[in-house]
């Protein structure tokens, strides 16, 4: 596999355990116990092998699993198959000693387990790790482990001793290709050290790459790489595709190998867009949430509690912002560049068509970028908050009749066999329960809520009705901006979160329209869950 689906599947597997997890939770093994340990059984092995190694094929032994963390690496893949195997719910002291167990048969030591069934499931699970530990990149000497990395980037975290998949590990597993390429160079250059992180590659680093695409001085001059660049990062780049060797040669023991680079086509694509001045809606969304990671790590260090829902607080309420403003830009945009599609239809053969044309070379291209940065930005804000969920209409109906302490008579009708709809469902109660309090605050008394399915079996609709004084016409696209209220004393502030949700997160329709008998009539037109899952 290559690094980043490497480090896919170590997010997958770290979120399939926290699904499945029971109450129990999966124990991680140190990193410096593991490495202590190994040490004893390379001693052991060193004191004990049947037949005495020669110094050149003991010194082999102890490099395949001290150099670049392999050791490490190893364990750690091995304690999650374990504890999804034959070892879920065990004690840390069992988990030590099978995993002691399979280094030392690994290194040479004759040891068995408890049953030949239990040995033979150990080697498998072992010759698995050892695979995984030992990935393609590891023909450089001194790599990091895939679980080191991911802790490093803050994609994962520990919490109450267990490996948790953060929002960067999210994004992470939500895309593919060079979108999941160009969120782990994002995510690297948001958090970045400097020049000097082996970790992570910084901006200064990914400068001089574009300065020297590509590095091929003959070893005589002394130089590995181009100045500025680390050893490791560059590595990764290679990993990720993004360069390739020109040569290699073994030089003094103890020092990487010398080689040459070039950047590819698609480095030098994905590094342009990494140092893109105005930044990019992913460079903004790793920013967020790795700013988020620090502030948690910061916070948790200090003993202070953290809530889940405070983690996400900046980077939620940045795409909720983001999602705002990409939808004012769209829903402008759009009409304008449809009139003026007409326009150029209509003065085509005029006088005035050589002027226009002139003026379009650079109208057109402006609107076409700007709405594709726009989409790219809608795109981006959903992978910052967590994903939304499939939910009963009716019964989130009902939750919100409850939650509110009214004088209000409200009538809930609709079945509670139709269809979900996805969203969240939290916010989807509250923006209820918000159109319930503005009927009571204009004076209503009674409240009809009905949701039934359109014929056509893809959309709910939603219908809130009540017996107050009822919206003018003229006002009835106004009253969901922010800021506009037709009450005295009113802030303007209830019914423009309710169209956000609907419209923005439920992926539906909100409009005010004409209700038989007076008063007025809130209709929302939602698509099912299925449909909002394309």
């Amino acid at each position: 596999m290559s690094f980043i689906e490497d480090v896919k599947s170590y997010l997958r597997r770290v979120h399939d355990s926290e699904a499945i997890r029971d109450s129990t939770p999966p124990i991680i093994l140190e990193p410096e116990w593991i490495r202590a340990e190994t040490i004893r059984l390379l001693e052991r092995l060193e004191r004990e092998a049947p037949e005495p190694h020669s110094r050149a094929t003991f010194e082999n032994t102890h490099s395949q699993w001290m150099n670049g963390e392999r050791a490490v690496a190893f364990a750690h893949h091995l304690s999650i198959l374990l504890q999804e195997s034959f070892l879920r719910g065990a004690s840390r002291a069992e988990l030590e000693e099978h995993v002691r167990l399979a280094i030392a048969k690994r290194i040479g030591l004759e040891e068995r387990a408890a049953s030949m069934t239990r040995d033979l499931e150990l080697k498998r699970l072992s010759a698995s790790a050892w695979r995984q530990a030992v990935s393609p990149v590891d023909e450089w000497e001194d790599w990091q482990s895939i679980p080191d990395y991911a802790r490093e980037i803050r994609a994962t975290r520990i919490v109450n001793g267990r490996v948790e998949v953060t929002p960067i590990g999210n994004v992470l597993l939500s895309l593919t290709g060079r979108d999941a390429v160009q969120w782990l160079l994002n995510v690297e250059v948001a958090q970045s050290t400097g020049v000097e992180d082996d970790w992570r590659l910084s901006r200064e680093a990914a400068a001089e790459l574009l300065k020297t695409p590509r590095f091929d001085d003959p070893p005589e001059y002394g130089r590995v790489f181009a100045p500025g660049l680390s050893w490791s990062t560059l590595r990764r780049l290679w990993a990720l595709g993004l360069l390739q060797r020109l040569h290699e040669m073994a030089v003094e023991e103890g020092q990487p190998n010398m080689f040459g680079y070039e950047l590819l086509d698609m480095g030098v694509r994905a590094l342009e867009a990494l140092l893109a001045p105005n930044g990019t809606p992913l460079s903004v969304l790793a920013a967020t949430l790795s700013q988020d990671e620090a502030l948690a790590a910061l916070e948790d260090r200090s003993g202070r509690t953290l809530a889940e829902a405070s983690l996400n607080t900046s980077a939620m309420a940045t795409a909720r912002q983001a999602r705002l403003v990409a939808h004012e830009i769209r829903n402008a945009l759009i009409p304008a560049q449809v009139a003026l599609s007409s326009l150029y239809g209509t003065l085509s053969g005029s006088s005035a068509e050589t002027e226009l044309t002139a003026f379009r070379r650079r109208i057109d291209p402006g609107i076409t970028r700007v709405l594709k940065f726009v989409n790219d930005l809608l795109k981006t804000s959903e992978l910052a908050t967590r994903p939304p969920e499939a939910f009963n209409l009716v019964r989130a109906v009902i939750d919100a009749k409850t939650s509110i302490t009214t004088s209000l008579g409200i009538g809930v009708t609709g079945s509670l066999d139709l269809p979900s709809v996805l969203g969240y469902r939290e916010r989807f109660v509250l923006a209820v329960v918000n159109l319930l309090r503005n009927a009571e605050q204009v004076g209503a008394k009674n409240v009809e809520i009905t949701v039934t399915p359109e014929d056509d079996g893809q959309n709910l609709l939603l219908r809130v009705d009540d017996d107050g004084p009822g919206v003018p016409t003229e006002h009835r696209e106004r009253i969901f901006q922010r800021g506009v209220t037709l009450r005295t004393g009113g802030a303007g502030e209830g019914l423009a979160p309710v169209k956000e949700v609907i419209e923005f997160e439920l992926r539906g329709k909100l409009a005010c329209v004409d209700k038989p008998g007076g008063g007025a009539r809130f209709q929302m037109r939602l698509p099912v869950a299925e449909r909002s899952l394309r």
